[in-house]
């Protein structure tokens, strides 16, 4: 089946511009082109965009995700490499999560906090002046 450019954007989530990007820096060395010489995208295409995609999700730097693309396009004597640069990828990526759900945690304290208070029709306890006022109070 083939794509229309805005047709890929639609079901990856991405820009048009980003494709135009990855396709002209080669890292969508398949992509054909019509009489038009529009861009004409097949399901092997989109399996390349997924990947980039996901790779850049995860923060992987563009010129990384090229080099994995290269490997792949050498061929097989390179699975170690490839390997070990997903291995490390999933690393990062393990530890972002966990940063996340540290952050979430607080975030969610916070709603919880203030879900009691509105509930209660309290004030807020905690409020950055208040701290700078006790914290005067003590030094003098």
């Amino acid at each position: 089946m083939s794509y229309t450019i805005h047709e890929v954007a639609q079901k990856l989530g991405i820009s048009t511009y980003s494709i135009r990007y990855y396709h002209d820096h080669g890292m969508l060395p398949y992509v054909q082109r019509d009489e038009n010489n529009n861009r004409v995208f097949n399901d092997v295409d989109l399996e390349w965009l997924h990947v980039i995609v996901c790779l850049r999700g995860t923060g992987m730097p563009v010129e990384r995700i090229q080099h994995y693309l290269d490997l792949v396009q050498e061929g097989d004597s390179t699975i170690p490499e490839r390997y070990a640069m997903m291995q490390a990828q999933q690393e990062r990526t393990l530890s972002e999560i966990a940063d996340l759900k540290h952050h979430l945690s607080t975030i969610n304290f916070k709603v919880e906090h203030y879900a009691t208070i509105m509930k209660n029709h309290e004030p807020d306890s905690f409020v950055p002046s208040n701290l700078r006022d006790t914290a005067a109070d003590q030094t003098v």
